[in-house]
């Protein structure tokens, strides 16, 4: 029986390999979720130090409150130079990836297409996502390391340096989406009269143009919608005509303040109502632009009425957030606030409703460390 075992263990792991995923991450359940999110995968590295103690982010000539990218060995140098100072926590992380657990903790089953590396990291990964039992379609490459991310938080501050290196995740190609596409034990595609979201995070669009073109072009249609976040400020300035395409193709567009600003101004408007006003003036199809704004407010500017209407007129409201006494990390807000929104709009919640319970889950995402509700 021992030896059974093992052989069947063996097996399974060859026939993954095969078709390019691990045995374990998927679904038995051949029913096509109603999400899926397309994303850098990451292995997050959270620390909180204390304000005193700032020589690590001037060692690496990082400021406070910042984000980008490092290469993957000033990447691991800063990892490990954190952890001798404190312990991180450890979770699986990238935007979609975030959305599609909290999704998961809401009730919503989604599903997540990204890449690993064939490494320790990717093992540890996998390993996380078998316990928390999230569906994930990790395709392996060999030549390049998993993707991981440092996340440095002042505990009095609460500033935050967060920095990643995405390694294999720019290696996932439309080969391994058609490969998905044709696996018939494991359809991911919903028939376009049903409903159903694919969100594709901002962080993914760069070096991935060609896949991003193919989900637009293969698989939006009809009531199988697009939604994207902007993410962050320089993705949008060094990838704009990229993002330009996804949001004229998107129903759902979410980013904070500062992204939509920025969005607006590189398409060469001054305020973000204008900019908004434009986009949804030159669509076909209705839009939901969710613009957040920290504690202050959310703003909603959509010509969306319902289900099957045509566009409607455009209508720009705000919205009053939760007040949090105290917020531990911020880091994953925004992609808890989408996951919330997205779980009522399928549950036919009203937008104002969607705004509200995506509000009230961020506020308690924040409470914590890392993207995960309290």
């Amino acid at each position: 029986m021992l030896f059974f075992n093992r052989t069947m263990e063996y097996l399974q792991e060859i026939y993954g390999k095969v078709v390019d995923y691990v045995y374990g991450e998927r679904s038995y359940n051949n029913t096509p979720r109603k999400i899926v999110a397309f994303g850098n995968v990451l292995l997050d590295h959270t620390a909180q130090l204390p304000k005193s103690d700032t020589e690590l982010l001037k060692q690496f000539e990082i400021p406070a409150e910042s984000k980008g990218e490092l290469d993957a060995d000033t990447l691991a140098k800063l990892a490990a130079e954190a952890a001798d100072r404190v312990q991180f926590e450890v979770n699986p992380g990238g935007s979609a990836l975030n959305t599609v657990r909290i999704l998961k903790q809401l009730g919503t089953d989604a599903l997540f297409f990204g890449a690993v590396g064939e490494d320790k990291t990717a093992e540890k990964l996998r390993e996380i996502l078998q316990e928390r039992e999230i569906e994930a379609r990790l395709a392996t490459v060999t030549d390049v390391p998993t993707g991981q991310c440092v996340c440095i938080i002042n505990k009095d501050t609460k500033t935050k340096a967060l920095y990643a290196n995405i390694g294999a995740s720019a290696k996932l190609s439309v080969d391994h989406l058609r490969k998905a596409e044709h696996d018939e034990t494991q359809a991911f595609l919903r028939p376009i009269e049903r409903k159903q979201i694919l969100y594709i995070e901002g962080f993914f669009v760069p070096q991935r143009q060609d896949v991003c073109d193919f989900i637009v072009r293969s698989y939006i249609r009809e009531r199988r919608r697009l939604a994207i976040n902007l993410n962050a400020e320089y993705i949008i300035k060094e990838n704009f005509r990229q993002l330009r395409e996804l949001a004229r193709a998107a129903f759902f567009i979410f980013g904070n303040r500062k992204e939509h600003l920025t969005f607006a101004q590189q398409l060469g408007y001054e305020t973000i109502d204008d900019a908004a006003k434009y986009l949804l003036e030159q669509s076909s199809t209705p839009k939901v632009m969710v613009v957040t704004n920290g504690r202050e407010c959310v703003q909603l500017i959509t010509n969306y009425e319902d289900e099957y209407a045509a566009p409607g007129a455009i209508t720009f409201q705000s919205f009053h957030v939760p007040r949090v006494n105290e917020v531990v990390d911020s880091t994953g807000a925004g992609d808890a606030f989408v996951a919330a929104f997205l779980h009522a709009w399928l549950e036919k919640r009203p937008l104002s409703e969607c705004v509200r319970m995506a509000s009230e889950v961020a506020a308690k995402v924040v409470t914590v460390v890392g993207c995960n509700l309290p």
